[in-house]
């Protein structure tokens, strides 16, 4: 039976394994070890959107999980990075919508960005940020561009 004071322990061990570095801890049985894998996927899975959870619903293992996920949202490749860039400059407030919550996903999108390696310089992020601001906010957006223009 696992024990709870072995929780930390246990996920650092499945770290080091999905990372090709580690096995299974000697002294540990096999069920044991299922049993620690099945409840860190599920633990996983919980913090995970209802729309990634569609994606990787049917993985049972933590090594199946990240693998499944760093496969589906990790990669590199062209049509991710087009999917990111129409998802940046096409991000639009609208109106009614709490700045927070619009924050939160511009600040999301922009750490996909990171995750894929593509940098986008601060002014071009604080540029397109004004700019997908509802109407409501354009004089706002105005006072900023005009002090900034004062300050350099």
């Amino acid at each position: 039976m696992v024990k709870v004071g072995d929780n930390i322990v246990v996920l650092r061990v499945l770290q080091k394994t999905l990372q090709g570095k580690s096995a299974k801890p000697a002294g540990t049985s096999n069920e044991d070890w299922e049993e620690m894998d099945l409840k860190t996927a599920n633990t996983i899975q919980l913090c995970l959107s209802d729309e990634v959870m569609y994606n990787v619903m049917n993985e049972k293992t933590v090594t199946g999980l990240w693998t499944r996920s760093e496969t589906l949202y990790m990669t590199k490749n062209f049509s991710n990075k087009l999917y990111l860039k129409k998802q940046l400059y096409g991000l639009r407030m609208n109106e009614g919508t709490v700045v927070l919550e619009h924050l939160n996903f511009f600040n999301k999108v922009i750490s996909e960005f990171k995750a894929v390696d593509v940098k986008i310089d601060e002014e071009d992020k604080e540029l397109i940020l004004l700019s997908s601001l509802s109407e409501s906010y354009d004089n706002i957006v105005i006072t900023i561009l005009y002090v900034r223009k004062l300050s350099s």
